[in-house]
């Protein structure tokens, strides 16, 4: 299950999602780029997963449909969701924390 955070003003920053992320039970922050229009394989993971772009635009491809975010928008990722990421045409990098 996806689920997409509405942030309080147009984009949330960087630190209004650390604070979410960490009010919510997330930790083990990570700073990830992606190179333009570079899809991973289809998998999993054992934890969920919050994000913030914080640049570019980065879609996460599920069996059955797209999601994409851009900079400033956030979203959660349920554990063990069949999902993929890819990066828009400039590439993106993305915030992101787990929880197990």
């Amino acid at each position: 299950m996806i689920q997409v955070i509405q942030p309080k003003g147009p984009t949330m920053t960087e630190t209004e999602f650390r604070a979410q992320a960490i009010a919510n039970g997330f930790a083990d922050f990570q700073v990830k780029h992606y190179a333009s229009d570079i899809a991973g394989p289809l998998h999993t993971h054992d934890f969920a997963v919050t994000l913030l772009v914080v640049s570019g635009e980065f879609a996460l491809q599920f069996e059955d449909r797209k999601a994409v975010f851009r900079t400033g928008e956030c979203c959660n990722l349920a554990a063990n969701v069949l999902h993929a990421e890819r990066a828009g045409a400039k590439g993106a990098v993305v915030l992101l924390a787990k929880r197990a």
